[in-house]
């Protein structure tokens, strides 16, 4: 059995008991007769974990199913590294597939030695209208220079609490920085500036469950669709 926050390495067994009932006429007898029901007998079959990577138990649950068989579910957690093809989002719905990890050298640099963390391609803003999160750029980069805690969200602006982005861009301008919340970035390969402005600023952005380790599949024999000749579904 399993023991919580201890790792579990390939080929480990999760579970030895249990198994299936080798006795077909238990259960017509136990409905015929409860108090003398015919004794039931089990062929274990043992499951053990079967990924590459090792994992954590982070859970047991012993329970029983709807027949009255002896049950364990093993919950597993993995600390995993951003990687190409896991997919990240920030707050706005502005999902997207991480498409290369570059070394840091090689990042532009502000004059201030600023890296940027993540670098999103612009033309997703028209389509998708999504103005909260230039708000949350401009609003989040006057916050650091403030050094406060911005307030963003839609439900202050009856109050007059929250953070507008004139106010904002007011506060960017009082401490050095653009107006419009862009940065002057400098090639991490030949040193040479860029020749746009880059508006870069803090994004809360987070990583979803969708990573390539969980969905990776190749196999070299096996079923093919004749029309196409790709390996057929499941």
């Amino acid at each position: 059995m399993p023991i919580e926050d201890r790792d579990l390495p390939q080929g480990q067994s999760l579970t030895s008991r249990g198994g299936t009932n080798m006795n077909p006429g238990w259960r017509m007898s136990r409905a015929r007769s409860p108090s003398k029901p015919l004794p039931a007998t089990y062929k274990a079959q043992p499951c053990t974990y079967k990924s590459p990577a090792s994992s954590v138990v982070d859970r047991v649950l012993l329970t029983a199913n709807e027949t009255d068989q002896f049950l364990v579910k093993v919950m597993v957690r993995q600390c995993r590294r951003p990687e190409v093809g896991d997919k990240f989002a920030s707050r706005h719905g502005q999902k997207g597939v991480c498409g290369a990890i570059v070394p840091q050298e090689d990042m532009p640099f502000s004059d201030m030695g600023m890296c940027p963390d993540v670098i999103m391609n612009p033309h997703g803003f028209p389509s998708r209208m999504t103005v909260g999160k230039i708000i949350e750029l401009v609003a989040g980069k006057s916050g650091v220079c403030a050094g406060r805690q911005a307030y963003g969200t839609a439900f202050g602006e009856i109050n007059g609490s929250a953070d507008r982005a004139g106010e904002a861009s007011s506060t960017l301008l009082k401490y050095g920085f653009s107006y419009v919340g862009k940065d002057m970035l400098y090639s991490g390969i030949s040193g040479e500036p860029l020749q746009v402005y880059i508006f870069m600023g803090p994004v809360f952005y987070q990583k979803l469950k969708h990573m390539v380790m969980d969905k990776m599949h190749a196999r070299a024999r096996g079923p093919r669709a004749q029309l196409t000749r790709q390996p057929t579904e499941g």
